[in-house]
């Protein structure tokens, strides 16, 4: 099982933070993981020249703003401190919000950080990028992403891995000891979904020739062979393996979907410079498709 030994919850404003602080809660219980609940915030005021707002008043203004999120942060994790051991608000001022969570997470894999969704508009994903997909892309632990339904009846983990990437086997690792841990915490079975390609619906006699439906097969039969070698290595308990035929980006959301999944774990990599201005990883794709919350995990 993974370890998790601390639990950021974080957020770009107050929506879903009461759900996401809930399923916080839910993990300490079964982790022992210290909570730290962090809120950051930015007010044009910080750019105001001094000769328009001294630097005295601006140091007010800016306090007088943090410790009112404080009091919104307070009102909300009250209920939880007869519950858990340690939860501690902090509110950040931050013009970049991403920068600021880094800050307090540091460099330690042990965590996991949990954030409500963003509310945006999905063509505005493509001109600049949200804060979700920058803690996707860049937090050095496992990241939750809260889509704001509780766990109350949770069903079923999904660990979404790639099985024919030999050269990944670290993150495939991640990937399934991270979604075990979590399949424990909600008390519910473990699957594991694997996709191959699709050759396509046409066959010809160069298909036929070559063997069309052998191929496919070889191709379900080898990820096969790599689950089964992963959940040996691992001792896992995993109710179902899903052999899935097409691309992860339809596949993988189609399965989660039908099986209602509260939990789907999947992979995901940093991207830099102009790249991360478009969306195009088959982690975010799958995200924005997955109706339930997702857990996306980086390569150690």
């Amino acid at each position: 099982m993974k370890q998790i030994s601390r639990i950021v919850v974080a957020n770009d404003s107050l929506d879903g933070l009461a759900e996401a602080l809930e399923k916080a809660a839910l993990v300490e219980h079964y982790t022992g993981a210290n909570i730290d609940v962090v809120e950051v915030v930015y007010d044009t005021i910080a750019e105001e020249p001094p000769e328009v707002l001294p630097r005295d008043q601006q140091a007010r203004l800016m306090e007088a703003m943090k410790a009112a999120e404080r009091t919104g942060l307070q009102h909300l994790i009250e209920p939880l401190k007869n519950r858990v051991a340690t939860i501690e608000p902090q509110v950040l001022w931050g013009k970049k919000a991403d920068q600021a969570i880094f800050q307090v997470l540091g460099d330690s894999a042990d965590q996991l950080l949990i954030k409500p969704v963003s509310r945006h508009h999905q063509l505005a994903d493509y001109f600049q990028t949200p804060l979700d997909w920058a803690l996707m892309r860049e937090a050095p632990c496992a990241v939750l992403i809260s889509k704001g339904s509780g766990w109350a009846q949770p069903e079923h983990v999904v660990a979404a891995v790639d099985v024919a990437d030999v050269a990944h086997g670290a993150l495939c690792r991640e990937i399934l000891r991270t979604a075990a841990t979590l399949a424990n915490v909600l008390g519910t079975d473990l699957h594991i979904a694997t996709a191959y390609p699709s050759l396509g619906q046409s066959v010809d006699e160069l298909q036929v020739a070559m063997d069309y439906e052998g191929i496919k097969q070889d191709m379900r039969d080898s990820r096969a062979q790599a689950v089964d070698h992963w959940v040996k290595e691992l001792s896992l308990e995993v109710a179902e393996v899903h052999l899935l035929e097409g691309k992860p980006s339809d596949v993988i959301p189609d399965l989660s979907n039908r099986l209602q999944t509260t939990i789907t774990v999947l992979g995901t990599a940093a991207r830099k410079g102009l790249k991360k201005l478009l969306i195009g990883n088959t982690a975010e794709t799958i995200v924005s498709r997955v109706n339930g919350d997702i857990v996306t995990v980086r390569e150690p």
